[in-house]
């Protein structure tokens, strides 16, 4: 950055003694741009992060459905506070799920700390099976609340452990390290990276633990089932004491058969895995070496992913080997009905070829069901649901190019495709085996919509009857009761307020529940951004995109544009919902126009044509239509200046940010760019992501075998050739452009991250070093791939760095320069 110092000593020199400096007519027009155009430093600061967390209230309901019922509870967040809410949809009866007054009354006594009837510090609550009581936990203390009583008490402490059981159970995950088979007669946990099966006895009310069983004893680290020493504690710094302290066991992804007979489980062999390394600088007394297993693109030693069956009774597991290709990987493991048959998907490394398969485990003979495969981009999968134990089942595909629903018989024959068209199935979210009927989510469907747009839609298992649940032009998060009989509606947009509603099985409004509380933002002056529409590089896609303005916009004046990027593959960074307190926002009020804006290969959300954009080519494709949507917004408005382009992007978008100021002719483009934790290297970065969305080849290898290989050679006995194959991967990485390197940038990396390497970035340094270009570069100490606490300095750092570069204004611990 432009030091500040230099500054303040020229304005100590006598004019006299200053050379006259020649203004030509491009500096004056640069100096007349400058002087209209300073940063907007306070309004920016009223709309701070500090500012906007006392202004934005609850923008989405969750509902935390009561004991398998329709009935729900919920917390919400407005200008008198947060309440908790008690909602019966079948009675259409809403009511507070406590008397909060009493209940802070209560819970400040047995606490002997005060607390306000509107603003009670719970955030989860854990329901009991009776559906009458509830636990939550705070300050270590576990309460429970009685509805029929209406009687709050104390259970005591608990252990660091209990504390995390209580509050995942209490947000939707398992509650416990115990994986209970169906009938809850037996649990599974795992220990020191091996088995362990429980056997339990209920004895009128009460159960007993009779037998504990090791069923592994080969489990070690880096093939394990599972341990509580994990490279993710060791990166959070906690101490070896402090992990002993912790209980030892932890959950295993065990799959259980309905009849809880049998369970199978994967296991990874990452002990060949060469390791990466990070150096914990901040450590004390002396930095420390972090090492952990990291597997890059291309590698020949991956992580293997091994089958196992437990069959109860048994005292150890059983291997089952379903390998069809090398390194693959296996997905969706389920049985369809009983104990004595294993169904589950298998796709090789390249990620384009897969098959659905059954395991008669009894003979272990594999019958393979259905298969997809593909020569450009990657197959995904979605669980496969049943309609009935036995029977028909849904698969979902992208073999039309759009993702579709398809209905096979359970023998793998194909009897229907249940969607089609331009439009994609975004998930599938449940089956109704009584009425026969498929829930899925989509997008793109509506006409007049924008077509990231989300809705919940059902289906006849023959086809029939397409119906559309949330009706309404916005994007929707709907979640089904558990009866299906009714569904939480939470939908918004970019200007349009978060509302919460109850539908009917119909899709029709059954009650109205909340709408986001927008005073505090209003009398902040809060403008929501809009929305706008421009065609990719190829004139024909729909490219779609979001645009902040300063609140004191004023169109006689010419604005700097600055991109706020992220390239995909997995997801485009274009805001579709209410975002209120987004980053964008800020930043605009200094006195920029800000844009985020899509592009082909980004969001899987379109066609498989749109999303695989990019295969073959992870470092270039989506540039074009970033600058080509740019121009059309400059050509639709004059008000904003193509003089001043600015970009930044974090991780991928970091990585789509220095090749902006890299690729011609985009460096021509882009005068300044924030790049920060960039994935410049995708050769050292993570070997699925990077093999998944740039694409893979394997390519033959053939060697003559050696003279001592008898069992290759041919009954004369001459050597015979064995093919064999090997994978290739090179992604084209910014470091190799640095010579191109035109206008302003930024790269910032956390030291500690152990996501996207910090390799990358010092990679693509060194270069720049060494083709003598000029470029400014901080390290975040002992952050990993997100700031934490460094985030508000970090986006500072940014805006000041925008300004300078774009604004010619500067701005250095709380004293403004110009």
């Amino acid at each position: 950055m432009k030091s500040t110092r230099l500054l303040w000593l020229l304005a100590l020199v006598p004019a006299a003694v200053l050379p006259l400096a020649v203004t030509r007519p491009a500096e004056a027009q640069d100096t007349a741009r400058a002087q209209a155009n300073h940063a907007n430093w306070p309004l920016a600061e009223r709309f701070s992060a500090d500012a906007l967390r006392s202004a934005v209230y609850s923008t989405s309901l969750t509902p935390r459905w009561i004991a398998g019922t329709d009935s729900l509870w919920y917390s919400w967040k407005d200008a008198k506070g947060t309440r908790f809410e008690l909602l019966v949809p079948k009675t259409r009866t809403r009511r507070p799920l406590f008397d909060h007054v009493r209940f802070a009354a209560d819970l400040s006594a047995l606490a002997h700390k005060p607390y306000e009837a509107n603003a009670l510090p719970m955030t989860a609550l854990r329901f009991e099976r009776d559906g009458r009581t509830f636990s939550f936990v705070l300050d270590s203390i576990k309460y429970v609340y009685d509805l029929d009583g209406a009687n709050l008490s104390s259970k005591g402490k608990l252990t660091r452990d209990q504390i995390a059981e209580e509050r995942t159970a209490a947000t939707g995950g398992a509650p416990t390290f115990r994986s209970f088979a169906p009938d809850s007669t037996v649990f599974v946990f795992a220990r020191e990276h091996n088995l362990y099966v429980v056997e339990l006895k209920a004895r009128l009310d009460t159960v007993s633990q009779v037998d504990t069983v090791q069923i592994t004893t080969d489990g070690v680290k880096d093939y394990s089932f599972g341990a509580r020493d994990t490279a993710e504690d060791r990166l959070r710094q906690d101490s070896a004491d402090n992990i002993r302290s912790r209980d030892p066991r932890v959950r295993a992804s065990v799959v259980w058969s309905p009849d809880s007979r049998a369970f199978a489980i994967t296991r990874n062999d990452s002990r060949a895995v060469a390791d990466l390394y990070l150096v914990d600088v901040l450590a004390a007394p002396r930095p420390r070496l972090v090492s952990y297993k990291y597997a890059m693109p291309g590698e020949e030693k991956v992580p293997q992913q091994e089958l196992y069956l437990y069959r109860r009774g048994e005292k150890q597991l059983t291997p089952v080997s379903v390998d069809r290709w090398r390194d693959q990987r296996l997905l969706n493991l389920h049985f369809p009905t009983g104990a004595d048959r294993l169904r589950l998907v298998r796709r090789d490394r390249l990620q384009r070829n897969l098959e659905l398969i059954e395991i008669d485990l009894a003979t272990r003979q594999i019958t393979p069901l259905l298969s997809e495969s593909t020569e450009f981009g990657y197959l995904e999968t979605q669980p496969v649901q049943y309609l009935k134990a036995g029977g028909d089942f849904v698969w979902w595909s992208e073999r039309s190019g759009w993702g579709h629903l398809y209905l096979y018989g359970h023998d793998g024959k194909l009897k229907q495709a249940l969607t089609a068209g331009p439009w994609r199935v975004d998930a599938l979210v449940d089956v109704d085996t009584m009425k026969r009927a498929v829930f899925f989510a989509g997008v793109g469907r509506e006409a007049g919509e924008n077509v990231y747009y989300r809705h919940l839609y059902r289906i006849a298992a023959d086809g029939a009857g397409l119906t559309l649940l949330d009706s309404g032009n916005a994007t929707h998060n709907t979640s089904l009761s558990p009866s299906k009989r009714f569904a939480l509606d939470n939908y918004s947009r970019i200007d349009l307020p978060s509302r919460a509603v109850i539908r009917d099985a119909r899709g029709g409004v059954w009650m109205d529940l909340e709408t986001s509380d927008m005073s505090a933002l209003e009398k902040l002056g809060w403008k929501p951004p809009e929305g706008f529409l421009v065609k990719a590089a190829d004139g024909i896609t729909d490219i779609y995109g979001v645009m902040w303005r300063p609140n004191d916009f004023d169109p006689a004046r010419k604005y700097p544009i600055i991109a706020h990027v992220y390239p995909g593959p997995q997801t485009e960074t274009v805001t579709h919902t209410f975002s209120p307190n987004a980053v964008n926002y800020r930043l605009a009020q200094l006195g920029f126009i800000v844009i985020q804006i899509g592009n082909r290969g980004g969001s899987p959300q379109r066609s498989n044509a749109y999303h695989s954009y990019g295969y073959y080519n992870l470092r270039d494709y989506g540039l074009a239509d970033k600058k080509a949507g740019i121009e059309q917004l400059a050509a639709r408005y004059p008000w904003i200046d193509l003089e001043r382009v600015g970009i930044y992007g974090h991780s991928g978008g970091g990585f789509m940010t220095a090749a902006a100021l890299l690729l011609p002719p985009y460096n021509e483009f882009f005068k300044v760019g924030v790049s920060s934790s960039g994935n410049h290297d995708n050769n050292v970065y993570n070997q699925n992501w990077s093999e998944q969305h740039h694409g893979l080849r394997e390519v033959p290898v053939t060697r003559k075998d050696s003279a001592q290989d008898r069992t290759t050679r041919d009954s004369t006995g001459a050597a015979q050739q064995r093919a064999e194959t090997r994978f290739e991967i090179k992604v084209p990485a910014n470091h190799e452009l640095a010579a191109n390197l035109k206008g302003r940038l930024l790269l910032v990396h956390g030291d500690m991250d152990n996501n996207v390497h910090p390799a990358g970035t010092i990679r693509l340094a060194n270069a720049l070093i060494k083709a003598n270009k000029r470029f400014d570069f901080f390290l975040m100490p002992g952050k990993p791939h997100a700031y934490g606490d460094m985030q508000e300095y970090f986006t500072r750092m940014m805006f000041e760095y925008f300004a300078e570069h774009l604004l010619h204004d500067y701005y250095r611990n709380g004293a403004e320069i110009r």
